[in-house]
């Protein structure tokens, strides 16, 4: 978790509710098999929540099958992402290092799906995030 001076605003996610789930983990190398055997956009869909940092050089690397959904946002907007996300089975959140945004987005996901007894879909993290895509798969990246 992020520290705050005494001098800071409040963490983006502190005015918004804690998540309840506790979303399933998908490896990278299992993610990679479903991306070679399925179709993106009906099997599994990729979420990306990373906002300001997914332009720093370190970070400027992009799944070319994920969508971008800042964390700041996300859960503001769930009832349209539902709309368009909810039927795809298997949806798979991510930030730099899936320790802190790309969890908390996936909880909330799941949280919605859960409150709208939703059972056609459901929220995976990224283990080690896009870090660990970059490391396993680096040729299947693109640049910002």
């Amino acid at each position: 978790m992020a520290s705050k001076t005494a001098t800071s605003t409040r963490l983006w996610y502190e005015a918004l509710p804690t998540p309840r789930a506790t979303p399933s983990s998908m490896s990278v190398a299992e993610l990679h098999a479903l991306s070679m055997e399925q179709r993106v956009g009906k099997a599994y869909v990729v979420v990306d929540v990373r906002r300001t940092d997914i332009d720093e050089a370190e970070h400027g690397r992009l799944l070319p099958v994920a969508i971008n959904l800042p964390a700041q946002t996300f859960y503001h907007t769930l009832p349209v992402i539902f709309q368009i996300v909810g039927q795809i089975p298997k949806v798979i959140f991510h930030c730099s290092s899936s320790r802190g945004r790309g969890p908390r987005c996936a909880a909330w996901y799941q949280d919605y799906l859960d409150d709208q007894d939703c059972r056609t879909s459901k929220s995976y993290v990224l283990e080690g995030g896009i870090k660990a895509w970059c490391e396993a798969f680096p040729e299947e990246t693109v640049t910002v």
